[in-house]
């Protein structure tokens, strides 16, 4: 019985070691090939700020939100969370 409980912990202490260990996992990628705007309005927050195979950005998104996507060819939403396909708007 203790023994089996050892083996449990020795198991526990060495995954969680390893998991430590394993470097910073990238949460995100950042695209800037698309360098221009269908209109200079800035866009309401989780607004579609770019479509899927377009090459330019429907609006820009406001101060501190970022036009990020689940991936490259998805339609891209203004939000607050810097995770997934972000992509870069130009200034």
């Amino acid at each position: 019985m203790a023994s089996n409980s050892v083996v449990v912990f020795a198991f526990v202490f060495v995954s969680l070691f390893l998991v430590g260990h394993c470097g910073i996992i990238k949460r995100s990628f950042s695209d800037n090939t698309v360098a221009k705007y269908i209109t200079e309005r800035t866009c309401w927050w989780n607004e579609v700020c770019k479509e899927e195979f377009q090459q330019s950005f429907r609006c820009k998104c406001p101060q501190f939100s970022y036009c990020r996507s689940p991936g490259r060819y998805y339609n891209a939403y203004c939000s607050i969370a810097n995770t997934g396909y972000i992509w870069t708007q130009p200034t």
